[in-house]
């Protein structure tokens, strides 16, 4: 694809400083946030007793798996369609998020007493109702936070979050301090919730929100959404749901071991996906509304940028994994240093994957995206099953690492088919991968 080869140089300035503007912000936000949340657990721990995080660690999983078997792709709408400056469809967008909202809380009501039954905890079902509210608080939020994002300008709503978010974490001190009971957690959190919608609607310029049900608009966010919610679906099942198999497969003593080898191994990856979702996404979506013929230059420049960093974090905890978990953690976890060290392998190549994100979307194609989902699940799946029978917790360990392995050549077909597959960029890395992998196996 000559064109996009030779695209780079005419890649508008503006763009770029914009990009990377909003890159800045999002690591500022979400580096913040992660301090918040450190220095408010080092406090609630101290206030709370242990079960109070158990059950709230169960009311969260549950939300978040409704959220995402409802995820209907609202916000990746508005950021995609030609369409998403328009008050009409931005209206009926909001309008089908309100309702989400209430249809969320009331399935989370519907669950409140059959997990509180299967977890032999009768104040689950309390708790599951009230902290349900927070998805209706949130799905009045306003649509001015996904227009910002649609054009680069996270600053604002950067702020709103991490504002929003320190808010809560202190009504959820104050409130722990005074009355030591685990309702602390749950009215910080609707607390939080509130404070980012009200200052969604107050802070932010852009459309003014009301009910609207065009149908034009309706069918449009329809088609576009019903493979996002497929794919959220899928994406739940590939993580949640590899989680519980994982359990089912090693004892509980093996599955902390992973479970503190897996947080570690995700830290890098968690910022290259909120740097896909907020920033990437946005720019592919807009180079491709605009200017298509530059998609490759913005690709090949934004994924060195995501996979240098992450390699090099990767490549220290292929190396150093278990001295830092031994360090960190007593010797009752030593077992999470080799964990860690072999999925730190895997994610030497799998990582080349992930940076192909948000281009798919970008160019309308969600279903290519869920079918890669999809294929991924299945590998990963199989490999997992194989793994256990062949190799134990190691086999495992290898095969939930290695399906990224596998999963690469996929993504290299399917990017390939869109002239977007760039083997300069990734051959060297996969051909360093193997090496390090050849020198730490054998």
């Amino acid at each position: 694809m000559n064109i996009g080869h030779t695209a780079s140089a005419q890649l508008r300035p503006e763009l770029v400083q914009r990009v990377v503007r909003a890159g800045g912000w999002t690591m500022l936000g979400y580096g913040t946030n992660q301090l918040l949340r450190l220095a408010g657990n080092l406090v609630l721990t101290r206030l709370l007793f242990p079960e109070a995080f158990g059950l709230m660690a169960i009311v969260q999983a549950v939300m978040v798996g409704v959220a995402m078997l409802s995820d209907v792709g609202i916000e990746q709408s508005i950021i995609h369609s030609k369409r998403g400056n328009e008050p009409a469809f931005v209206n009926t967008a909001w309008t089908i998020k309100v309702v989400r909202g209430a249809l969320m809380w009331l399935a989370l009501c519907l669950l409140a007493n059959p997990l509180a039954s299967f977890y032999g905890e009768p104040m689950l079902a309390q708790l599951l109702a009230v902290a349900g509210l927070a998805a209706v608080i949130g799905g009045f939020g306003s649509t001015k936070i996904a227009s910002a994002d649609r054009n680069l300008g996270i600053a604002k709503t950067t702020l709103i979050d991490v504002g929003s978010y320190a808010f809560g974490l202190l009504v959820m001190i104050v409130w722990a301090a005074i009355d030591r009971s685990i309702w602390s957690l749950v009215m910080g959190n609707i607390v939080g919730v509130a404070a980012k919608t009200i200052a969604s609607h107050v802070w932010l310029d852009g459309i003014k929100n009301r009910l609207s049900w065009e149908p034009e608009s309706l069918a449009a966010l329809r088609s576009f959404g019903q493979w996002i919610f497929v794919g959220s679906a899928l994406a739940f099942s590939l993580g949640e749901g590899s989680r519980l198999l994982i359990g089912h497969l090693l004892d509980v003593r093996m599955l902390a071991f992973f479970s503190l080898a897996l947080a570690m191994d995700q830290l890098p990856l968690q910022i290259v996906l909120q740097i896909t979702g907020r920033v990437l996404f946005p720019a592919y979506s807009e180079v491709v509304r605009e200017r298509p013929e530059k998609l490759y230059a913005l690709v090949e420049k934004s994924r060195l940028i995501q996979i240098v960093p992450y390699w090099l974090v990767c490549v220290f905890f292929v190396y150093f994994g278990q001295s830092l978990m031994e360090i960190l953690y007593d010797d009752r976890y030593k077992d999470s240093g080799w964990m860690l060290q072999t999925l730190a392998l895997g994610s030497l190549v799998g990582s080349l994957a992930i940076s192909y994100n948000g281009i798919l979307w970008a160019k309308g194609m969600v279903r290519a995206s869920t079918v890669l989902l999809a294929i991924h699940l299945f590998i990963q799946v199989s490999a997992m099953v194989v793994g256990s029978y062949l190799g134990g917790a190691k086999g495992l360990v290898l095969a939930v690492a290695f399906a990224g392995w596998l999963m690469y050549p996929v993504y290299a077909f399917a990017y390939s088919r869109l002239s977007l597959w760039q083997p300069k960029l990734d051959l060297p890395f996969i051909g360093v991968a193997v090496l390090i992998a050849v020198s730490v196996l054998s």
